[in-house]
C-alpha cells in the first residue's frame, strides 16, 4: 500500500526554489523599469517611477503577507531584494523615497473590502456643511445670437 506523505508540501525544496526565483524575477523587473538593466539592444530605458513604485509595493506586500511562513533563507532573500530595489528607486528618483512620491494611480473605494475584513461598517465622511451651496445665474441681458453661440445639440 502507498505511504501517505506526512511532510508539508509548502516546505519542499522545489517550492522554496520557485519562490526565490519569483522574488528575483520581480526584483529584476523593477530594476528594468528603473532603467538599471539594459534592454536586449543594450539601451537603458528612462526610469518609470510610478510603475516601479507599484511593483515595489507589491513586493513589500508579499513580504508582509508571507511573514512567519518563510524559511530564514527565503525571508533573507526577500528582504535583501526589497532593500536593493528600494535603494535603486531612491537613486533613480533623485533622492525622493518611494513613500514620498505622489500616488497617481486609479482611486478605488476600498471601504467594502475593509468592511468585509473587519466586520465593521465603513466610516461615513463627516458632513461639511448643512447649508447647500449657492449658485449665481448668468446675466439675462444677453442677445439671442450670443445664446445660440454656446448652445450645443446632441439629438
Amino acid at each position: 500500500m502507498a505511504e501517505i506523505e506526512k511532510t508539508n508540501p509548502v516546505t519542499t525544496p522545489e517550492l522554496a526554489r520557485k519562490f526565490v526565483q519569483f522574488v528575483m524575477i520581480q526584483a529584476q523587473n523593477i530594476l528594468y523599469v528603473l532603467g538599471r538593466i539594459p534592454t536586449p539592444d543594450g539601451e537603458r530605458l528612462p526610469p518609470n517611477l510610478q510603475a516601479a513604485k507599484m511593483m515595489i509595493d507589491h513586493l513589500d506586500l508579499i513580504q508582509i503577507k508571507t511573514q512567519g511562513n518563510l524559511s530564514t533563507q527565503e525571508s533573507k532573500i526577500l528582504n535583501e531584494a526589497l532593500q536593493q530595489v528600494q535603494l535603486a528607486f531612491v537613486e533613480a528618483s533623485g533622492g525622493t523615497p518611494a513613500g514620498m512620491m505622489p500616488d497617481r494611480g486609479p482611486q478605488v473605494d476600498m471601504s467594502a473590502l475593509e468592511e468585509e475584513m473587519t466586520g465593521e461598517e465603513p466610516a461615513t465622511p463627516p458632513a461639511t456643511s448643512a447649508t447647500p451651496p449657492t449658485f449665481t445665474s448668468p446675466p439675462t441681458d444677453t442677445t439671442d445670437e450670443e445664446k445660440k453661440k454656446y448652445y450645443k445639440s446632441y439629438g
